[in-house]
């Protein structure tokens, strides 16, 4: 089987030009990342497809551990429902406070969260283990 490899360049389909095809293992990864950057219900026939991540961008009045905790099980949720192609899965999120310094500029130091997200499981059809590993960038801690 063939996995068509993600963002798909739609112009190129168009034209007939032939598509780019992804691992089985990248395949995985890309589809925990679409899962992990939806929010609910932007897959309108999954309304539960996605993660509490979008939910609580902005929210400053959630403590860092809840924070961790609704996103994990959210993702969790999620991955169990939708990715059948994993099992065991061992699932790590954190959120940490970075600072960014943008250089000479005057105040140039900007406070933000970053999340870190781990997916560990074991691929069904073979029993290999995966992982997937990834940080993303949330809403500032000051606004």
């Amino acid at each position: 089987m063939k996995y068509i490899k993600l963002p798909i360049n739609f112009s190129d389909v168009v034209n007939g030009k032939s598509r780019q095809y992804c691992s089985y293992e990248e395949s995985i990864a890309q589809y925990l990342m679409m899962m992990i950057t939806s929010r609910y219900g932007e897959v309108v026939s999954r309304a539960d497809f996605g993660s509490a991540i979008w939910e609580l961008e902005f929210n400053q009045l959630v403590k860092v551990y809840e924070w961790e905790e609704q996103v994990h099980k959210s993702l969790k949720d999620t991955i169990s429902k939708y990715e059948h192609r994993l099992d065991d899965l061992k699932i790590d999120v954190k959120l940490d406070q970075i600072d960014t310094d943008f250089g000479n500029i005057e105040e140039s130091t900007q406070v933000r969260k970053q999340a870190s997200i781990s997916v560990e499981g074991k691929i069904k059809h073979s029993g290999t283990r995966f992982t997937f590993n990834t940080q993303l960038l949330v809403s500032p801690l000051s606004q």
